[in-house]
Formats: structure tokens, sequence, C-alpha cells
């Protein structure tokens, strides 16, 4: 069964999926119509990169009028896709709550086992966290064991798509650090070391929310978008990540960095906190 044959009704009272999914097409459908100018540049001996790194001032202007004009949309429907999305979630205090039947909850859980996990190791080390949740001793081990117990760990069942988006999230975020830190069990110590000491635990939150919302986005409409074409299809969901992930930078850039008891209430409350700052910058929300 495809991916937009197992969308599911929004919530009560909420606006269905069909604003979501016009939103998405909305955007590939841009994307087309860049194709269309690129074809026009080329007519006109001007180069792609020409054309979109200075639209305003080379190249003919009634092209730059009108790439101007497509990216100024862009940008309002991918703002309305991030706002339909959170609306089918019953909105944003729903779903950081996690109250919402269709996103949050699965995120919020893996969030809380990846900053736990993590606080564990700055208190007691890395052996000791990892006997904490059932690892075991690290003797004869690989690092590959370690990161595919701890995928597993910090996931949730495969039983809906909020699952299977902070899923993948939280796979990705692992294995972003796994590299950073050469695939080395003792730099990987280090590392979750360092993140915890001022903001850089909060920063991978941060992006580990930016992904989630993100796959929230692409598991269910990658299919349709795809029937467009492939090419489309990629371009049309590189840019939302771009974006939601561009955005989430910005909210790091401005964090102030605290001091944060990840095990605790406050951990949970800050983990919240993040999230709901997330949804506020994507949808411009103020209050």
């Amino acid at each position: 069964m495809g991916t937009t044959q197992r969308l599911t009704p929004g919530v009560t009272g909420q606006p269905n999926w069909g604003d979501l999914s016009k939103s998405i097409t909305h955007i590939a459908r841009s994307i087309e119509k860049e194709k269309d100018i690129e074809k026009d540049e080329k007519k006109t001996d001007i180069s792609d990169a020409t054309i979109k790194n200075d639209p305003e001032i080379i190249g003919d202007p009634k092209i730059n009028r009108v790439y101007k004009k497509l990216l100024d949309k862009r940008k309002v429907h991918i703002k309305n896709t991030y706002k339909n999305l959170i609306k089918t979630g019953g909105g944003r205090k729903n779903i950081v709550n996690g109250k919402s039947a269709s996103i949050g909850r699965a995120g919020i859980k893996s969030a809380n086992r990846i900053t736990s996990f993590f606080a564990g190791v700055g208190g007691s080390g890395f052996e000791q966290a990892l006997s904490d949740v059932g690892f075991g001793t690290l003797n004869g081990k690989s690092f590959q064991e370690v990161i595919d117990f701890l995928l597993i760990y910090c996931s949730e069942s495969n039983e809906g798509m909020d699952e299977t988006a902070a899923n993948k999230a939280s796979c990705e975020v692992m294995n972003e650090l796994a590299l950073d830190s050469n695939n080395n069990l003792a730099e990987f110590e280090k590392l979750i070391k360092e993140l915890l000491d001022g903001k850089g635990l909060a920063d991978t939150l941060c992006r580990f929310w930016g992904l989630y919302i993100f796959e929230h986005l692409s598991q269910r409409f990658e299919e349709k978008i795809n029937q467009r074409g492939t090419e489309v299809g990629k371009e049309t969901f590189k840019i939302i990540k771009d974006d939601v992930l561009g955005q989430v930078k910005v909210l790091n850039d401005k964090r102030p960095v605290a001091k944060i008891d990840w095990k605790g209430k406050d951990g949970k409350k800050e983990i919240e906190r993040i999230f709901d700052s997330i949804i506020k910058i994507i949808c411009d929300e103020n209050d």
C-alpha cells in the first residue's frame, strides 16, 4: 500500500490533509516552473547559477522578475506547508504536549531517550550508561554494535507515521554523531560529554526536531510528488529539508547557553520548549 494511500484524516475540527497536500504540490509546481525558466535562460545564454545568484541585476529583466516572483511564492507555500502540518496535528500546544494523535508523541519519547542516555554518559560514564539501558559490557563489542543498539533504544515501534518519523530523525542524528567521532568509541564518548557542556545537546535536539518535522512531510507525500517526476520529487523535498534545517540553525545561533539537568523534569521541559520554539519559528508564530 503506497504512502499517499495511508493518509489518515486530520484531527476533528481541524483542516483536513487536503490543505497540506496542496501546499506541497504548489512547491513542486514552482520547481517545474523554475525548470521552464531555465530553458528560457539557455535561449538568452544566461547561466542558471548567474540568474539564481543575482536575479535582480544580471540577465533578461523579464526572466528576472518572473524568477523572483516564483521564489517569493515558493516561500509562502513552504510556510503554509508547515502551518498546515501543525493544523492537522491539532495545533502547536497539542503537538508539543504529546496530546496529538498524529504528530509529536513519538518524537518526544525519542528525544527523551536520547537526552537521558547522553546525560547518563555525562554522569556515570559511557560503559555504565550503556549497561543501564541494557547493552551489557563493552568488552569485545564493536562501534557499530553500540550504534545499532542505541538506534533501537532511541526508536519507537514502526506502528505508524509518527513513530517512523521519530526513528528516521534519531537514526540520522546518531549517524551524524558517529561520523563526527570517526566511528571510534572513545571519541564518541568524548563527543557526547562535550555536547553536555554548554548548549551542544540542545543544538542536537534542534536538529532532531527539524529532521522529525521534515520526515513527517516526506513520508506522507513523497510518493505523490514523485508522480510529477523523480527529479522534481527529489528537489521538492530537498528544498523543504534545507529550509527547515536552515531555520533550526538560526534558532541554534540565538539560543542562550544553559546548563540543563537532562534526566530530570527540567530536561523534559527543555525538550518540549525546543520543540515549541522550532514550530514557532517555522510557522512565524509569536504567541
